[in-house]
């Protein structure tokens, strides 16, 4: 079986991103093109050349919303909520193709090729407060990852609990309305830093951007998102990807 090509993914990476961008103006879904992805968009008019996925972002209302109703003739959407065949240990979304699957250890075959799409949560302004809540969201994440793996540092961590109570754990967590309030929104869950703290106001000036000749909705102001998750010299190319294996059935 021969692997597939960084294009053939990101053919089909492209499609994905089509599919969902139809189906959340059809359905009043904001989102915004995030991450490397935002980048490439900005640097490359597209994917960053050796990029081998795509990230988005969604209010958690939206995300919530996008969750319960996404369909697609071609396309499986994979969380803990609505895939328990495949039980993600993260607290997001992938959108995969199902005709694909990469390759995982011991044979096991999960999701396909796929595009990532992250929830972004109410954060309180206060300096202090903001980063105990964050590093309490990026806490039980970590924990979440631990429980589905074997090795003894994750069995430390995470295994006194079962996954359905880190779940209700982090559910609880973003779901309890203290900060709705907050004019400040954060990607907490499935973040590793503290950077990613920013209006929520953004999502209400969404712009188009054209992504591989496609139009794509992005923050109006991709200069602040970008020095902040990348420095303000992010259009220097620094090559890093993911690099997963993939096949076609």
């Amino acid at each position: 079986m021969t692997p597939m090509t960084l294009e053939e993914k990101k053919e089909i990476i492209l499609d994905i991103m089509k599919d969902v961008d139809k189906f959340c103006r059809e359905n009043g879904l904001r989102y915004s093109l995030s991450s490397g992805t935002l980048l490439g968009a900005v640097r490359h008019g597209g994917f960053i050349p050796w990029d081998d996925d795509a990230d988005m972002f969604m209010l958690r209302e939206d995300y919530d919303r996008f969750e319960k109703i996404y369909k697609s003739d071609k396309y499986r959407l994979h969380s803990h909520n609505e895939d328990p065949e495949i039980a993600l240990n993260t607290g997001y979304i992938k959108i995969s193709d199902p005709t694909t699957f990469i390759a995982a250890k011991k044979g096991k075959r999960t999701y396909g090729v796929y595009v990532d799409i992250f929830p972004v949560d109410a954060v309180p302004e206060e300096p202090k407060a903001q980063r105990e809540h964050m590093h309490k969201l990026m806490s039980i994440h970590n924990r979440l990852y631990h429980r589905g793996k074997k090795d003894i540092v994750s069995i430390l961590k995470a295994h006194r609990h079962s996954m359905d109570w880190w779940w209700n754990k982090l559910d609880k967590a973003v779901h309890e309305g203290k900060y709705d309030d907050s004019p400040l929104v954060a990607h907490a869950v499935g973040s590793t830093n503290y950077r990613t703290v920013f209006p929520r106001a953004w999502f209400d000036s969404l712009k188009e951007i054209e992504f591989e000749g496609y139009k794509f909705f992005g923050f109006a102001d991709t200069h602040a998102y970008l020095s902040m998750v990348f420095g303000d010299d992010y259009m220097t190319p620094r090559q890093w990807a993911h690099n997963y294996i993939s096949y076609r059935e």
